[in-house]
């Protein structure tokens, strides 16, 4: 039997798998790190983190995405209808066989890079304060002199010097002409202020142009001339294109004007503008007047009703001393004589305890005392004399030497000066020593006898 499909033992068969997996692998090996270039859309970010969009241009568009991990590693936020640069590898997502690019490095391209930029600056400048109310300062109520800095060719002086004819031909106008786009308009704007500030030429400076596209407006962007604006001690307005349009000029500026008519606007008011202004000062002065006047009118009244005849005063004042006078004269006799009162009280109660008195009873005691001690003392003496004779007397009568007196003697031992009190302890014929009240005599024993 014939095979039904006779290739089939010739060729190899591969599963969807395989196929996916292998163009998977000659995708990767063919084109390696790509760099691609389109624009965003479909963006959308599910609870995984991952990035998913498609990257399309004019006539194709292709499947991205880029994982988590990478995603962190971005500066900045991709964005539907961003036009970016991105760095990657071609793959198969071999679920539904879709050929998408794994992105590993984006950055923008064209404008969304300039607009990341503009925001980065917009941000730094932000932080050093540049942008904040409080280092604004005021306009000119009625500037004499009024500097420009602007394209002498473009609409918007045209615009700025009809308003200020229109309104006040008295006031000077100071042109600075400036390029206000292009590669040098930054340098020749941010010249222009600086001018304006070394020379004090004016009172109030517009910097401005009309109308244009974004890329039209980038020198009123620039680092360079806000800078140039923060630093101006000259107050000044911006006049950057329309009212749709803010730049960091706006931001920087002490007032910000839509448009170069309404900046001159702003500074030079009409003359019925004046004139109503100064008409309504005035009455407002008028009303002022008239109520500052009124009340002290009320004030003057009060103060005319409170005064009286001097001389009746002056003669409360003459009674009322006198009165002081007499109570004061009565109460400094009444407290001298009670303290008189209690002075006497004092020493009357003092004098029991008066320091001589006891002084000499003290006295007195001492010498009653010092003849019982010295009484006191001689019978001690005399007791320890007595005491003392008597045990002398005694001490005597037991001397040795009063005992040999009344016939007695002591017989010691010739040998070694023991006294002999024991006969049967001294051998017959030993030497013994006998002391006598006078003198003593060597006697040799003969015999005991009892």
């Amino acid at each position: 039997m014939q095979p039904e499909f006779p290739f089939l033992t010739t060729r190899k068969v591969y599963s969807v798998s395989e196929l996916v997996a292998s163009v998977s692998e000659l995708l990767t090996a063919h084109f390696g790190a790509i760099f691609l270039e389109g624009e965003i859309t479909n963006l959308r970010q599910p609870s995984s983190g991952h990035l998913y969009f498609t990257l399309k241009d004019t006539e194709a568009q292709l499947k991205g995405v880029v994982f988590r991990r990478q995603l962190n590693l971005f500066d900045f936020t991709p964005e539907d209808g961003m036009q970016v640069l991105c760095r990657g590898r071609l793959a198969v997502y071999e679920a539904r066989g879709d050929l998408q690019v794994i992105v590993d490095y984006m950055e923008p391209s064209g404008r969304g890079a300039a607009r990341i930029a503009l925001e980065k600056l917009k941000k730094k400048l932000a932080a050093e304060g540049l942008f904040d109310e409080a280092r604004k300062k005021p306009l000119p109520a009625l500037p004499r002199v009024i500097g420009v800095v602007t394209s002498p060719t473009g609409a918007a002086i045209r615009d700025i010097l009809k308003v200020i004819r229109k309104r006040n031909r008295k006031v000077t106008v100071r042109i600075y002409p400036a390029r206000v786009q292009g590669e040098l308009a930054a340098d020749e704007i941010a010249e222009g202020i600086a001018y304006f500030n070394r020379h004090k030429f004016a009172d109030v400076l517009i910097v401005g142009r009309g109308g244009g596209s974004a890329e039209d407006l980038d020198a009123f962007n620039t680092e360079k001339v806000v800078r140039a604006i923060a630093a101006s001690e000259i107050p000044v307005i911006s006049a950057v294109g329309h009212e749709i349009d803010i730049t960091l000029s706006d931001l920087a500026a002490d007032r910000r004007a839509p448009t170069p008519t309404a900046a001159a606007e702003i500074v030079i008011l009409e003359s019925e503008q004046w004139f109503r202004r100064i008409e309504d000062d005035r009455k407002r002065l008028v009303n002022d007047f008239r109520l500052i006047l009124q009340r002290k009118r009320l004030t003057l009244q009060g103060l005319e009703s409170q005064l009286t005849d001097p001389r009746h005063r002056l003669s409360l004042l003459r009674f009322r001393l006198d009165d002081v006078a007499t109570r004061l004269s009565s109460a400094t006799s009444l407290i001298v004589q009670n303290r008189r009162f209690a002075l006497m009280d004092y020493h009357r109660r003092l004098l029991p305890h008066n320091p001589a008195r006891s002084v000499e009873n003290l006295k007195s005691t001492l010498k009653s005392h010092h003849a019982r001690l010295q009484e006191k003392i001689r019978r001690l003496v005399d007791a320890k004399r007595n005491s003392l004779t008597h045990a002398a007397s005694l001490l005597d009568s037991y001397n040795p030497r009063n005992v040999l007196q009344r016939g007695y003697s002591i017989t010691l031992k010739e040998r070694d000066q023991i006294v002999i009190k024991d006969a049967e302890a001294v051998p017959v014929g030993e030497t013994v020593k006998v002391i006598l009240a006078r003198g003593a005599l060597g006697c040799e024993v003969k015999r005991h006898s009892s």
